[in-house]
């Protein structure tokens, strides 16, 4: 009986998920992606969506954060970016010119307001129901009592700058 050793030989290549695919799961499951969609509609022949995007960049949040956008794409090189962000992407797409313009867009469509339909579309999503919705009252405040200036009823209102505090 002869021993004949056969041996295969197989490549793996293996990428890092770490914390990126509870991320990138809790951005799909809260269609985060839909509303960014509905609010910065892709024009032109651009590769990405301003949404796939924005996830590119909120995935990187612990990461690059103080580095300049054309070294964004690094972030990206160990990392399963087809699996997070959609088959056919890559690191080498997420470039500075794609992500300033959807930064861009997203400063023209007036980041507090889609930071709140964001928001709302979330506690709808997890079905937290809202009574009550409190708006921004930074700037306004009432102290003390009314004051009677010659039996008119009168308030004093002050109003402080946000950058005088």
């Amino acid at each position: 009986m002869s021993d004949k050793f056969i041996y295969f030989i197989m490549f793996v290549t293996t990428r890092s998920l770490d914390h990126h695919g509870i991320v990138s799961g809790i951005y799909d499951e809260l269609e985060i992606g839909k509303v960014i969609d509905e609010v910065l509609p892709k024009f032109g022949q651009h590769k990405l969506s301003h949404s796939i995007v924005l996830k590119a960049m909120i995935l990187n949040c612990p990461g690059f954060v103080d580095s300049r956008l054309y070294m964004h794409s690094q972030y990206f090189e160990t990392l399963s970016v087809e699996r997070f962000l959609g088959p056919g992407i890559s690191a080498s797409d997420l470039t500075d010119d794609v992500l300033g313009r959807t930064l861009d867009e997203i400063y023209k469509a007036d980041s507090t307001q889609l930071f709140m339909k964001l928001a709302l579309k979330m506690l709808e999503i997890v079905n937290i129901r809202t009574q009550l919705l409190q708006s921004d009252t930074t700037n306004f405040s009432l102290h003390g009592d009314y004051t009677y200036i010659d039996d008119v009823s009168a308030i004093e209102i002050h109003i402080w700058s946000c950058k005088r505090r």
